[in-house]
């Protein structure tokens, strides 16, 4: 799903859809997005993410679910070093799939 996002939404928002890519959009040097809309974008996704946290707890908890726990670690046989690699593996994909798709300019013979 976040890749169609990418797709449909990066020309438009230049596919903010996190943190990193905007980091990412900021540092690749690109006049894209400046330093100081970069933060704004940083606080503001970082605020949203708190939020929809707050709201998911507050709907669990009235749920049927209620009662149960789940933790939040990596699965069975997985150290939390090997879940961490794979997450700044991942995120750096996106981040090189953000930058490759949406902020480039469509070359001139097409």
């Amino acid at each position: 799903s976040l890749m169609c996002m990418i797709y449909a939404l990066g020309n438009v928002s230049g596919a903010h859809f996190n943190p990193a890519v905007t980091l990412a959009v900021v540092a690749s040097g690109r006049n894209l997005c400046s330093v100081k809309d970069g933060f704004a974008y940083v606080v503001a996704q970082s605020l949203a993410g708190g939020a929809a946290d707050l709201l998911t707890g507050y709907m669990r908890s009235a749920g049927p679910s209620a009662d149960q726990v789940f933790a939040l670690q990596p699965g069975s046989g997985y150290s939390l070093t090997q879940a961490g690699f794979c997450e700044l593996f991942f995120t750096f994909v996106l981040c090189y799939i953000v930058l490759a798709v949406a902020t480039t300019q469509a070359p001139a013979s097409l």
